[in-house]
């Protein structure tokens, strides 16, 4: 069917259909993007009886821990869905010009990738709601036969108004000459949006658009998502996204089954087929043990999301994030923080601004931690509360001594938020910050930051990008000529990418055909053993014992396939690095922990010992929380000695470079 055909088809249904996000958005709003391909795929011939009007499988940041941590490619899920479940439109979530990436990418290479992935509908998303970002996603897609949709960012705040969103709404119609090819979607990505206030949004957009078909996409965190749909179904809405009940925590959709008895019960027409949901919800229980480890360590509805507004997609990779970093019990007061952070840069915290938000608001609350312990927690948000809550965000207002702590507040910001300050990733949705933002960000260049920002789309100032020379890179890194698809993974994330095709070349196709089980915990003991099929040939792999460590190295013993084998592993201890710390004023450190993912500046030849570099250009990059953060050259030097290498992962203060000045 083209587009127009199954937009008419839904616009004259009498009732609801569902989009399942039990392949895609489940897993990362509540198991970290962990489901794996091998137990995914089990939901696959339920899904094609059941009826559903689409999967959402594919994209968002399923995409980039796919590759990052399961080893698993978006293209070959993408087959394996197409061969399970062929009477099901197979859809993907991406983020305007980021794609399934956290930057602005140039338009040549978002028409390249877009016009390769074999996806049937295109939601399409701007964390600024600045639709002419959408532009060359929705030419593309669109000339392709394929379905666009088309998604607003939503939240309840003071700005947000009705008419602030028929704007945004007025906007994608022009961009998609009318409503007869496209779906819009309302994204509520936190779950904030009050039964009342959805029906309210639903109801204003059909009455202008009353052809326009509606999907509302909804998080669970409040715990209002039910009445939340009958609003939204009530007013118009003629799609709604659920996943399997089993799937169902607290920050990803609402489960299938409740949603269908709630709307049924209310006199709603639901198409679906029942005993296919039933065996799904099943056939998730069979797997679902293996993933508890993913799961949040904050359990629970939240209802102060409505304030903080963090998405679902974010919430456990954030405490993640915060465990690792070990300040796990700082979340709640960076949540607070996040609270009033929105009230003063005001922009909708989903992928790339709710890692902008996390990143920027944890690295405050940490910094506060580290200097002045609890109390200078406790201080820090006490004086926003004043700022915001009290004196309205005038600065003004603000006492000499307050006013000179806001301007040290962002003084540490991540480069993203410095980017987001100047316009690099589009407008923002009702106009710049305060200056003293700028000033706290940028310290005496602030007014020429602000001379510098710009107001068009990215799409319209990023330098395109050589994918020839890409794929020659590529094809150095790899030692062959990369496929289409891996040229296509290096695109969106260069470092990711290389290590995933390197793991694969070892591992072959370890990821795809091991049992969940082993795949995540191995065999331990002696006898311990693992069953699979592939290639349609049977195999059996059993331990049979590990040597005892000896210089870092431990010999196991393998059967395979009634066959013994003796591998080689290296531990940790086999090779031993001494970390050394920047010093003096000529050593220049890494200002945060994170993954060396480039050196040198991008638009040079690689960085070597005796190169110039000047004041303000790009030295290095870092890569933290999925957050670039630039290094840049502090005077005009010479590369006196290069301490690290590429893809190294470092740690605050770490010694990158040895420099000469001018």
């Amino acid at each position: 069917m083209s587009p127009s055909e199954i937009v008419k088809k839904v616009r004259e249904f009498d009732g609801v259909c569902f989009t399942s996000t039990g392949m895609r958005d489940a897993g990362q709003s509540d198991f970290k993007n962990r489901h794996r391909i091998y137990d995914l795929k089990t939901l696959a011939p339920h899904y094609n009886q059941m009826g559903l009007f689409s999967s959402e499988c594919h994209g968002g940041a399923r995409w980039h821990v796919g590759v990052m941590n399961r080893k698993e490619s978006p293209f070959e899920e993408i087959e394996i869905y197409r061969e399970l479940m062929p009477n099901v439109l197979l859809q993907t979530l991406v983020r305007e010009t980021n794609l399934w990436g956290y930057r602005p990418y140039p338009k040549n290479v978002i028409e390249y990738v877009v016009s390769k992935v074999d996806i049937d509908v295109w939601r399409c998303f701007s964390f600024l709601n600045d639709i002419r970002n959408m532009k060359t996603v929705a030419e593309v897609v669109m000339n392709r036969g394929k379905l666009f949709e088309p998604a607003i960012s939503f939240t309840e705040v003071e700005w947000a108004t009705n008419e602030y969103y028929l704007k945004t709404v007025d906007e994608i119609i022009s961009l998609c000459s009318g409503t007869n090819e496209i779906i819009l979607c309302i994204k509520d990505m936190a779950g904030v949006g009050s039964p009342k206030r959805i029906y309210s949004l639903v109801d204003c957009i059909k009455q202008k658009y009353p052809e326009l078909v509606i999907h509302y996409h909804r998080h669970t965190t409040d715990g209002l998502a039910l009445p939340a749909y009958l609003a939204a179904v009530q007013a118009g809405a003629k799609i709604i996204d659920v996943e399997e009940d089993s799937l169902v925590r607290f920050y990803g959709q609402p489960p299938i089954m409740s949603t269908y008895s709630y709307l049924k019960e209310s006199g709603i027409n639901v198409h679906l087929n029942i005993r296919a949901v039933h065996e799904a919800i099943q056939t998730v229980r069979n797997w679902i043990r293996h993933y508890e480890w993913a799961e949040s360590p904050f359990k629970g509805f939240d209802y102060f999301v409505t304030k903080h507004k963090m998405p679902g997609g974010a919430f456990p990779s954030s405490f993640e994030q915060a465990q690792k970093g070990g300040f796990l019990h700082l979340m709640p007061h960076i949540l607070k923080l996040m609270s009033l952070y929105n009230r003063i840069v005001k922009y909708f915290d989903v992928t790339p601004g709710s890692q902008i938000t996390w990143v920027t608001c944890s690295g405050i609350i940490n910094r506060y931690a580290k200097e002045k312990g609890e109390a200078g927690v406790t201080h820090i948000i006490r004086l926003l509360e004043k700022f915001v809550e009290e004196k309205k965000c005038k600065f003004e207002e603000m006492n000499e001594n307050e006013k000179q702590e806001l301007l040290d507040l962002f003084k540490n910001a991540p480069g993203d938020f410095k980017n987001l300050l100047l316009g690099l990733y589009g407008k923002l949705p009702v106009g710049w910050p305060d200056d003293w933002v700028y000033q706290s960000t940028f310290a005496d260049e602030w007014k020429e930051k602000i001379a510098s920002r710009v107001d068009a789309s990215p799409l319209e100032h990023i330098e395109e990008e050589d994918l020839e020379k890409a794929r020659e890179e590529l094809k150095e890194k790899i030692s062959r000529l990369p496929s289409e698809e891996e040229f296509i993974l290096y695109l969106m994330h260069p470092k990711d990418a290389v290590d995933m095709i390197n793991f694969r070349e070892q591992y072959g196709d370890a990821p795809i055909v091991l049992p969940t089980n082993v795949f995540i915990n191995g065999l331990k003991n002696p006898g311990d053993k693992v069953e699979f099929t592939f290639s349609e040939k049977p195999y059996t792999l059993e331990l049979v014992s590990i040597g005892k460590e000896h210089d870092g190295i431990i010999h196991v013993v393998m059967e395979v396939n009634n066959k013994t084998r003796v591998y080689k592993v290296e531990t940790p201890r086999a090779k031993k690095k001494e970390i050394r710390f920047a010093k003096g004023t000529n050593e220049l450190g890494s200002p945060i922990n994170g993954n060396l993912w480039r050196l040198g500046n991008p638009k040079r030849d690689p960085i070597k010992v005796g190169d110039i570099y000047h004041k303000g250009e790009e030295i290095a990059n870092l890569e933290a929380m999925k957050m670039e953060t630039p290094l840049l050259a502090p005077f005009d030097c010479i590369i006196k000695e290069i301490c690290v290498n590429i893809n190294e992962s470092v740690v605050e203060n770490q010694l990158l470079f040895v420099l000469k000045p001018l």
